[in-house]
């Protein structure tokens, strides 16, 4: 590095940092030798930092030692990328010290002090050159310094947000909108600078302009740029409804399109946010109503403790105060930004116009500078007919750099000629008030030059893209769109996309975001052009059925090794399941309702399901296999998510249908006699259960053998009825019956066999034998870890089930411990909020309860019951068994009003759902009459002392 230098020899380290831009260099440098000579250490950067390169480290390390910082902020200063990276460093280091004005002193050669930001460096007098320039700052500064400020330290090192659900990565070419950048910054912390506020609303601030100006782009840079002061993180959740055309704005230029429905637009973007706020918390939107979702993020949000931007992208107009509010942070740690193109809503304002002209220039020619004056001239007139539209310029940039051989000034001529296609003025109609409007051709012919100017492997990329939601688009999922179309194999198709995907990105077209290499964004107005190009009308359906098809080939292993991976997919099948048109979209949505079952959200797959069945019966007919299939699952999803008011009559339905459809004999009529005797089971209605499953065990035994699979399922149900009607002498035979045929048909380390082990395991347990228990709970986890893995849901529970029988058997430290390691495993391998973790954080804390560690049990069933209450409903036997649980606790630790409570409330939930006889319900019933008893007790002890 050039120039006066920290640690330069013979000088003492730098502890002032003076920043400026290099065409200011003659008027900076002996200002910098005055302050030497005056003994204040200075250093001063000479290196030239081009337009889109990072900082060195040198720059790093000489504002980590200085103690002080001096901004020479001419005109030109705020359009240098790297004096503003100086600038917000130090900005965000001394801000979190103090006042920013003491550790920031600003020199100002202009006449007006327009230029300068942010306001806050407003409250301190600026210094102004002249004769005495020298003087005075080296007063200033060494007033400052004889306070005994310390050096920035590492806190200038940038701070890499977290960000929920996904991560923006914005663009490397992103220029200027300094002035926008703290402007943001001001409104969002409006009330930390009341001497240079008016009466802003705290903590929230509007970004308006057109479509493509690069609102989204300077929100993603705000939050990169500014991340240190967001510690608890970047909520990004997006409003997508602005992009329809039919929601422009009132006024004569709307060109007669009716305005969305008021009601129906709140509606959809209430549910659109409230599904992205229970995605990034990952909570289930179908089981928590938005004011339980709002409450939860408030909850998260209070718990991190730290300031957070919740960011709301792409906001549509028109919407109430009333839901503008419930759209914004729901805490007041929480900063919200909105992007969006209407200017209706009474917030502090950020006006994202058009680029300036000279930073549009920049943006267009930063990576290949104009040959000679025509080229130069060419370039600034398609900045000029482009109206420096931020969106437009980068993909003239992008066809410039990916075609080397292309000038500025024949670019120019073929946009005129790309105006003249068919089809065009659709286009134009529907870009209309998206972009400036005095520049719409231009720009539309820009869109669409840049698509047809792509090969036909990244058009068809895009297209395919053009299809998916709004949100993050995997690789792997692109890779199976291209090897669907094009009939090659994935490493073809992964080869080949490497290239269509370099292509779009180079022109601007498609753009990464993440970490990972599966996140790729397509703007919203590419998309639209590709959607309206009337050149790809004829082949769109066949290449949705593709997109379609692929989805669905990569939604199949639901589960696989232990772990649930198709988060990042689903956002793709939910929209591509918006609309069931075709055989495949019925296909995507089972697997969509599969995942949904799997993943612990059996509601949400219930809908799925009974969707499915109505869209499958409008096609096939209502006795159709198919159709009767669909029915019998969402009437299964019902049973697992506990609303048995509904599945109890859907299962009757589904057997009355299928035998009439089927026959007596069929399988599937077999299948649902059994699925309806086992919904009976879990009611506790074990006089309706009993018979069916006898009657369904002598059909298979007749029908397929003694030793059939299913038959073996079926005398494994009876077996659990009767160990649920207490009936041990019938169970256990039964339960041995199962292990041994399942051994002879299906072999020792089947995962069925291993299951029926582990039933016969639980009786044991249930019956009070602890050590016969014990020993074959450790057999059958030693197999498991070899056959399905540590980290599959059967080991965990079989590891679970060993617990309770130590606990049972009374070593309660091995209990506790292997207890602890199945809910850290749970946790770490299944989605939050699935209902195997609710179990195990019950059973950990009724473990604590038996050892008499109530300040650790209380809590934790506390929050197991919220969160059963929230995700499967009040009703649910496993909510009952926590309530329960919790007044079992409240009752060993003396808390007898708590208690009674609880077990009133579960008593009564216990009769409605599962029976007055059954006997959980008898033992809950016992459970209130001992605590009320231990009631008048201490009541008649206390007259008695009285």
């Amino acid at each position: 590095m050039e120039g006066v230098e920290q640690g330069a020899p013979g000088r003492e380290p730098a502890v002032v940092f003076l920043s400026y831009a290099r065409a200011d260099r003659e008027r900076v440098l002996p200002l910098a030798e005055s302050l030497h000579a005056a003994g204040v250490p200075v250093f001063v950067d000479e290196h030239r930092i081009d337009e889109f390169e990072g900082i060195t480290e040198k720059i790093r390390q000489a504002l980590a030692g200085a103690r002080l910082f001096v901004a020479y902020y001419s005109a030109t200063y705020p359009s240098r990328p790297a004096c503003q990276w100086e600038l917000l460093t130090a900005f965000r280091v001394a801000s979190a010290l103090g006042p920013p004005g003491k550790r920031i002193l600003v020199v100002n050669p202009e006449q007006s002090t327009a230029h300068i930001q942010p306001v806050e460096l407003a409250d301190p007098r600026y210094l102004e050159p002249g004769d005495h320039a020298a003087d005075r700052l080296v007063e200033r500064l060494s007033a400052r310094l004889a306070g005994g400020p310390e050096p920035f330290g590492d806190a200038v090192q940038s701070v890499r947000p977290v960000w929920r659900p996904t991560e923006h990565l914005g663009s490397e070419r992103f220029v200027g909108r300094v002035a926008e950048f703290w402007q943001l910054h001001t409104a969002l912390h409006a009330h930390e600078y009341p001497a240079t506020q008016d009466d802003a609303a705290t903590g929230q601030a509007a970004v308006i302009g057109l479509g493509g100006v690069g609102k989204t782009l300077l929100a993603e840079h705000y939050a990169r740029r500014f991340a240190s002061f967001y510690p608890g993180g970047v909520y990004w959740f997006t409003a997508a409804a602005s992009h329809a055309p039919e929601t422009a704005e009132e006024g004569a230029g709307n060109r007669g399109r009716p305005l969305t429905d008021t009601v129906a637009l709140h509606a959809e973007v209430r549910a659109q946010h409230y599904q992205q706020v229970a995605a990034a918390l990952a909570l289930d939107p179908a089981r928590n109503s938005p004011e339980e979702i709002r409450e939860a993020a408030r909850r998260h949000i209070e718990r991190i403790g730290a300031p957070c931007l919740w960011i709301v992208d792409d906001l549509p107009g028109h919407l109430t105060p009333a839901v503008l509010r419930e759209l914004a942070a729901p805490h007041p740690l929480g900063r919200t930004l909105v992007t969006t193109r209407w200017r209706g809503y009474q917030l502090p304002r950020i006006d994202v116009d058009v680029l300036a002209p000279e930073e549009a220039y920049r943006l267009l020619t930063g990576t290949r500078e104009p040959a000679g004056p025509v080229e130069e001239d060419s370039a600034r007139t398609l900045v000029a007919r482009l109206g420096c539209h931020a969106l437009a310029i980068d993909l003239v940039r992008g066809c410039l750099e990916d075609q080397r051989d292309l000038t500025y000034s024949a670019l120019l001529r073929e946009l005129d000629d790309t105006q003249h296609g068919d089809g065009f003025q659709d286009l134009l109609d529907d870009l209309y008030l998206q972009v400036p409007t005095d520049h719409t051709a231009d720009i539309a012919a820009t869109f669409t030059r840049s698509l047809r100017h792509l090969d036909e492997d990244a058009l068809t990329l895009l297209r395919a893209a053009a299809n998916l939601a709004a949100a993050p688009i995997p690789t792997r999922l692109l890779t199976a769109v291209t090897a669907t179309v094009r009939g090659i194999d994935e490493s073809a198709a992964e080869r080949a996309n490497l290239r269509a995907l370099s292509t779009a990105q180079r022109r601007s077209l498609i753009r990464q975001t993440g970490d990972e290499a599966g996140g790729w964004f397509l703007h919203a107005l590419v998309s639209r052009t590709l959607t309206l190009d009337p050149a790809q009308q004829e082949d769109l359906p066949a290449l949705r059925a593709a997109v379609t098809a692929a989805a669905t080939r990569l939604m199949q292993p639901v589960y696989q090794a232990g772990r649930l991976d198709l988060a990042d997919l689903t956002p793709h099948v939910r929209a591509l399941t918006e609309t069931l048109d075709t055989p495949p979209s019925l296909e995507l949505l089972a697997s969509l309702a599969r995942y949904d079952l799997e993943t612990g959200h059996p509601a949400r797959a219930a809908t799925h399901y009974e969707r499915l069945a109505q869209a499958r019966e409008a096609r096939l007919g209502r006795h159709h296999p198919t159709t009767l299939t669909s029915l019998h699952n969402f009437a299964l999803a019902c049973r697992t998510a506990g609303d048995f008011d509904r599945a109890i009559p859907l299962l009757l339905e589904s057997l009355a249908d299928r035998t009439r459809v089927l026959g007596t004999d069929h399988s599937d009529t077999l299948v649902a006699r059994n699925s309806l005797a086992y919904a009976y089971v879990e009611v506790g209605d074990l006089d309706r259960a009993i018979p069916l499953l006898l009657e369904g065990l002598a059909d298979s035994e007749r029908l397929l053998g003694h030793e059939h699979p299913r038959t073996l399922t079926s005398r494994n149900n009876l077996a659990v009825a009767y160990e649920e009607a207490r009936d041990f002498g019938r169970a256990i035979p039964l339960h041995i019956m199962t292990l041994e045929g399942r051994e002879r048909v299906l072999g020792a380390d089947h995962p069925d066999t291993l299951s029926s082990r582990n039933n016969l395991a639980v009786l044991f347990k249930e019956t009070g034998n602890f050590d016969a228990a014990i020993a074959l709970f450790k057999e059958i986890l030693v197999s498991l870890e070899r056959v399905l893995g540590s980290d599959h849901p059967d080991t965990l529970l079989c590891r679970n089930n060993l617990a309770a029988a130590h606990r049972g058997a009374g070593d309660l430290d091995r209990a506790i411990s292997l207890y602890e390691q199945t809910l850290t495993d749970r946790e770490r391998v299944l989605e939050p909020g699935h209902p195997s973790i609710l179990r195990s954080r019950n059973n950990l804390a009724a473990a604590y309860q038996s050892a008499g560690d109530f300040d650790r049990a209380v809590p934790l069933l506390v929050a197991a019951l919220a969160d059963r209450e929230r995700l499967i409903g009040s009703d649910h036997p496993d909510t009952l068994m926590t309530r329960h649980n919790l007044a079992a606790t409240y009752e060993a630790a003396g808390d007898l009003r708590r208690a009674a409570l609880l077990y009133e409330q579960t008593l009564a939930g216990r009769e409605r759902v599962l029976g007055a006889e059954h006997p959980r319900t008898l033992n809950t019933r016992a459970g209130l009459e001992r605590v009320r008893r231990a009631a008048t007790r201490v009541s008649h002890d206390a007259e008695g002392t009285a």
